[in-house]
C-alpha cells in the first residue's frame, strides 16, 4: 500500500498496525486468561516479547512514513545518549550504600533446593508446591527464594550450604546514584 505523508513524500510501510493489533490482541487474552501460576510464565514472556517487536516495528514503520511515533519505546539496547560524568563521586552524603558478596559451598543441593521451595511458600503462602518446584529448580533459584523474604543471614542456616567467606563494601554519596551501575569493578 503507498501512501502520501505529508512530511516525507511517499511511503510503503503504512500496513504495520495490523500484526501490531494482532500480536496485542493475543497479549491481552493470554493476559486474561492467566491464573496467576508459575507454568504460565514462560508463555507470558514469550507473548511479552513478541508484543514488543511487533510495538518496536509498528512504531519504526511510523516513523519511516511520517517521522513520528505514536507510541514512545526506549531503544532496545538503551541507545540514548548517556549523560552521567565519568567524574567520581565525592565521598561523603546523607546516603549510604553497602554492597557485599557471599560465598558458599553446596553441599547438599537437593537439600537446598526443598529449602528454597519452603522459602518459596512462606513467602507466597496462596501458591502451590508446583509453583514452588517451578520457582526453586537449582541451587540459584533456592538461593533467591531463601533471600526473598529474609536476608543474607538466612543463606548462613540453610540446608545443604556452607558459608565460606564473605566482602562488604560501604561508601556515603549524595543519592544522585540511580543503582544501575556495577559497583564491582
Amino acid at each position: 500500500m503507498t501512501r502520501r505523508c505529508p512530511l516525507r513524500g511517499t511511503c510503503t510501510a503504512v500496513s504495520r498496525p495490523r500484526p501490531f493489533l494482532a500480536a496485542l490482541r493475543a497479549h491481552v487474552e493470554l493476559t486474561l486468561a492467566r491464573e496467576g501460576r508459575q507454568r504460565e510464565l514462560e508463555a507470558y514472556f514469550k507473548s511479552s516479547g513478541s508484543l514488543g517487536e511487533a510495538a518496536r516495528a509498528f512504531v519504526d514503520a511510523e516513523w519511516d512514513w511520517c517521522g513520528s511515533l505514536p507510541i514512545p519505546l526506549a531503544p532496545p539496547d538503551s541507545e540514548e545518549e548517556d549523560w552521567d560524568d565519568d567524574e567520581e563521586p565525592e565521598p561523603g552524603g546523607s546516603f549510604l550504600s553497602v554492597v557485599g558478596r557471599w560465598d558458599f559451598r553446596v553441599t547438599d543441593e537437593t537439600a537446598l533446593v526443598e529449602a528454597g521451595r519452603r522459602a518459596y511458600l512462606a513467602a507466597w503462602p496462596n501458591d502451590t508446591p508446583e509453583d514452588a518446584a517451578i520457582r526453586a529448580h537449582d541451587p540459584q533459584s533456592a538461593a533467591g527464594e531463601i533471600l526473598h523474604g529474609d536476608d543474607v543471614r538466612a543463606l548462613n542456616e540453610a540446608t545443604g550450604l556452607e558459608p565460606l567467606r564473605s566482602t562488604i563494601q560501604y561508601w556515603t554519596h549524595d543519592g544522585q546514584d540511580d543503582g544501575e551501575e556495577v559497583p564491582f569493578g
